[in-house]
């Protein structure tokens, strides 16, 4: 037998869960070669890069661990690191205990702890093992890690938290149990996010009734976005309604709440209601002129073109007069998301490039173009990449040539400019990383 075939058949079977197997195949061997055999690392056919100990940890297989870890510890480092895939992200530089965390496998993580593995031991992107089990909402993991030494304020290399992820993921147990051991709620993520706003904009009401619990602040991110307008933007009727009930929510971030909820309905491709777009701009409508003889006006700015230079309604009396007509609520409504998350937001063109989609089906090239060349503006203007904006106006204009449509030489202009700039860009950062 050759020495790689040999080599390979301790490893499947660590891989495979044969303890049995695995003792036979070492026991006649030298201490070098023993050392040599648990140090291999062996890519699999999807890309992982796996010792015997982390990949028999990233499957389960704690009698393997137990021997590995036992029988033959002085022969393996308990550290060493490799590449795994978790829902199709490569984990790279992760130990067999943050393996066992993220798989889910509490024996495992018992026995690697009790073996004397660092519960702190991150991975290339700082995440801890600790991370990896809440990502998943193992409570029983976390606890064990906790009561083991594990930090839980260590932040991923974004400085998202494990109380973050918890939030984001909407596990309520193990953000309750992080919070009880003093997580810190106000910690800011490197966008300036907070597990306030990763549960708000997900949906999860009852963590975020769980973090006010415990005195978190409604704080806003780099973008301006408290987690009210978070939760409003994604559509998340029942955490902005939730939220805004609050005492410390003042009207005047109520309306911009509501205001927000009922434009983003409007626009939204997965949860588009023109019903309840109306339905919550009539009810800031009259929020508005609640005090009528004080009321909160709108401010005034200028009309954006590609929404056909649409002046948002003032009055009740303005907005009733254009309930059946779609295109108009359409346009109030992309004009209320650009008027209350600014230009500078980068969620803006999203609701743009999906009403300006539902144009291009119907055919209305024009106004396709019209307003998918404003999210491209907007996209360049905070200097988002705009790759994917550029192959959707190639596609826009191949259809408009196979069914005939001329096409404007001051759009495609447009569009070739906006490349060049993207190349400009592209250039201009790989130019720092090679320096």
């Amino acid at each position: 037998m050759s020495e790689s075939l040999s080599s390979l058949r301790v490893y499947y079977a660590a891989r495979d869960g044969m303890p049995v197997s695995l003792v036979t195949l070492l026991q006649d061997k030298t201490t070098e070669e023993i050392k040599k055999l648990l140090s291999q690392e062996v890519i699999e056919q999807d890309g992982q890069r796996c010792t015997p100990l982390i990949i028999a940890a990233r499957l389960g297989h704690d009698k393997v661990v137990k021997i590995l870890t036992s029988r033959f510890l002085p022969y393996i480092d308990i550290e060493q690191e490799g590449s795994v895939i978790v829902e199709s992200y490569v984990i790279n530089g992760a130990s067999a205990l943050w393996c066992a965390a993220g798989s889910g496998y509490l024996p495992v993580v018992k026995t690697l702890v009790k073996a004397g593995a660092d519960v702190n031991h991150a991975t290339l992107t700082n995440s801890t093992p600790l991370r990896a089990a809440c990502f998943d909402g193992r409570l029983d993991i976390v606890k064990y890690l906790t009561e083991h030494g594990a930090d839980i304020n260590i932040a991923n290399k974004y400085n998202n938290t494990c109380l973050m992820i918890s939030a984001y993921k909407g596990h309520l147990e193990v953000v309750s149990y992080l919070l009880e051991k003093g997580a810190r709620t106000d910690e800011k993520a490197h966008c300036g996010a907070t597990a306030m706003h990763f549960g708000a904009e997900c949906g999860h009401t009852n963590i975020v009734s769980e973090l006010l619990e415990f005195g978190a602040a409604m704080t806003e991110n780099d973008n301006g976005m408290t987690p009210l307008i978070a939760a409003a933007e994604r559509t998340r009727e029942e955490v902005v309604l939730y939220l805004v009930a609050r005492p410390e929510v003042t009207l005047e971030q109520k309306i911009d709440g509501l205001e927000l909820l009922g434009a983003s309905y409007a626009n939204d491709k997965d949860n588009y209601c023109l019903d309840s777009a109306y339905k919550y701009l009539h009810k800031t409508m009259t929020l508005r002129y609640s005090n009528k003889a004080n009321p909160i006006l709108k401010p005034r700015i200028p009309p954006v073109p590609a929404y056909g230079d649409w002046v948002e309604c003032q009055t009740l009396v303005e907005l009733e007069a254009i309930k059946h007509n779609s295109n108009a609520l359409h346009m109030e409504c992309l004009a209320i998301r650009e008027r209350i998350l600014g230009r500078h937001n980068p969620e803006v063109p999203h609701s743009v490039i999906f009403r300006g989609a539902v144009f291009a089906d119907h055919a209305r090239f024009d106004i396709c173009i019209k307003l998918w060349l404003h999210a491209l503006y907007l996209c360049q203007l905070n200097k988002v990449s705009v790759v994917k904006d550029l192959l959707r106006f190639a596609q826009v204009f191949s259809q408009m040539i196979h069914v005939g449509v001329e096409l404007s030489f001051n759009h495609v202009e447009s569009v070739l400019a906006a490349a060049v700039l993207e190349l400009e860009r592209n250039k201009e950062k790989n130019c720092k990383s090679w320096s």
